[in-house]
């Protein structure tokens, strides 16, 4: 097992998100979790409300527990074969809603996620994969 996520990956996850949503002139919240789901790291744009804060922290620790970003588990919560234990009811914490996306290591182990809460549900999967872009050299 790799050491936990540091603050010098998480922040710089954050700061890649932020940077890409005002790029595209979108307001956001990104949170950073480590591997079990706890914040790292929490930024949020000027006019961010509670729900979108709320959303990019759930979402970040649905993908880190989960271990696959929010929309494969959004299609997965939605499946017939989850009907008789919905995702609330197995962790009330899950958010099956796209913006969540694990950051792994090299062998593929999950070390944290980032989650966005914000816009609308493609974009904030779309920015949360942004945060990932520049990690590949601190994650190898």
């Amino acid at each position: 097992m790799r050491e936990p996520l540091s603050y010098a990956i998480a922040h710089k996850a954050a700061e890649a998100a932020l940077d890409a949503a005002r790029a595209e002139g979108a307001r956001i919240c990104v949170a950073v979790v480590n591997r079990s789901g706890i914040t790292k790291v929490l930024l949020s744009d000027d006019g961010v409300g509670p729900i979108g804060i709320e959303t990019a922290r759930r979402k970040a620790y649905t993908a880190a527990v989960t271990g696959v970003a929010t929309s494969k588990f959004a299609a997965f919560a939605a499946s017939p074969a989850m009907a008789v234990a919905p995702v609330h009811h197995v962790d009330a914490g899950l958010l099956a809603v796209p913006g969540g996306v694990p950051i792994t290591v090299d062998d593929g182990e999950v070390i944290g996620a980032v989650g966005v809460g914000g816009a609308d549900a493609e974009t904030d999967e779309r920015l949360a994969s942004r945060a990932l872009e520049g990690l590949k050299d601190l994650t190898a």
